[in-house]
């Protein structure tokens, strides 16, 4: 049923939201988003870049993946909901772009509830 439901980011009183950026050049970034003590079981993720570069995205249990370009592919001015790999603890994303010059890509993920 809960692909009838909509998203709803995670928020908890007095604590600053917990999406997290990366702002990508030519490496394969990574961070955590952590989600002890709650459940976050959907991630939406959010592309923005050079017309044409799509973003790798990857998403586990390590504590700093790497991303390839064999990774999950986005493209640019796409928004995706991805289940939580790990929905009450930490989870681990990594983001892959090959842009040139001084293009860079960002990438936005929101962990939360609803929608798949």
């Amino acid at each position: 049923m809960a692909a009838f439901e909509p998203f709803q980011a995670h928020v908890v009183a007095s604590v600053a939201g917990k999406t997290i950026n990366f702002q990508v050049t030519t490496t394969s970034q990574s961070n955590t988003i952590d989600s002890t003590g709650g459940e976050t079981p959907t991630l939406l993720v959010t592309c923005n870049g050079p017309v044409g570069i799509p973003a790798y995205i990857r998403m586990d249990a390590e504590a700093a993946p790497t991303a390839t370009a064999t990774d999950t592919p986005m493209n640019p001015g796409s928004v995706r909901l991805f289940a939580n790999p790990v929905a009450a603890g930490k989870v681990g994303i990594a983001v892959f772009v090959t842009v040139t010059g001084a293009s860079i890509t960002n990438i936005w993920v929101t962990p939360g509830q609803g929608g798949i």
